[in-house]
């Protein structure tokens, strides 16, 4: 994935609102608009760049539902939302089949009779914890423009400019929206055709707690 370091977008942000540098409060400012752009943008759509394939154990639960064959999604290090589920690796053999599946109080549970061990979750990474930081990793490039919008709209909201802020938020929106068309536009254009397997009674009782 292209990448643009922190310290691009932050020249590029106060090269906009016409400073030579920020101040210490700024560029706090800055950062926690920056960590918030990026995380509602993160989710906005499957992007592609964000796609990860893992392979996941699968496994009998008894709390907090009981299921013959589930996997503890929530809190997962490399998964946040799942897009599909598959029995092989989807992106490396081309008999995977994909996988009828419910997410259940943070499971993913297979029906009942389902004979796998272990499935291969296609989904997106997880959001890094911050960015600005040192050791924090870089920015995803196709989300750059945005950022840079958003971040300056919110300053000029915070500095009580509210109709450059106004105007500013409806450029980062459009832009954003140009990225969901692009995405949807490749997904038309490389559509993979996969095997899929019948459906199957998925068998699971919630526990009740008191």
């Amino acid at each position: 994935m292209r990448t643009v370091t922190y310290t691009e977008l932050k020249n590029r942000f106060t090269s906009a609102i016409g400073v030579d540098t920020l101040l210490t409060v700024e560029e706090t400012a800055f950062k926690n608009s920056l960590n918030d752009r990026v995380k509602g943008a993160w989710t906005r759509s499957q992007w592609p760049e964000l796609m990860t394939v893992v392979e996941k154990s699968v496994a009998a639960v008894t709390s907090p539902i009981v299921a013959d064959k589930a996997v503890q999604i929530d809190n997962d290090a490399n998964l946040m939302d799942v897009f599909s589920v598959f029995d092989k690796n989807p992106l490396s053999d081309r008999t995977a089949f994909k996988l009828d599946y419910n997410l259940i109080n943070g499971y993913l549970v297979l029906p009942a009779n389902s004979s796998q061990n272990s499935v291969f979750v296609m989904g997106n990474q997880v959001t890094p914890s911050s960015y600005g930081e040192s050791g924090d990793p870089d920015l995803p490039r196709f989300l750059e423009r945005y950022l840079l919008l958003a971040t300056i709209a919110d300053f000029y909201k915070s500095d009580g400019q509210l109709e450059k802020s106004i105007q500013q938020e409806a450029l980062a929106e459009e832009t954003l929206a140009l990225e969901i068309d692009r995405v949807e536009r490749l997904e038309g254009m490389n559509k993979i055709s996969v095997n899929t397997y019948p459906s199957y009674s998925f068998g699971v009782n919630i526990l009740q707690t008191t």
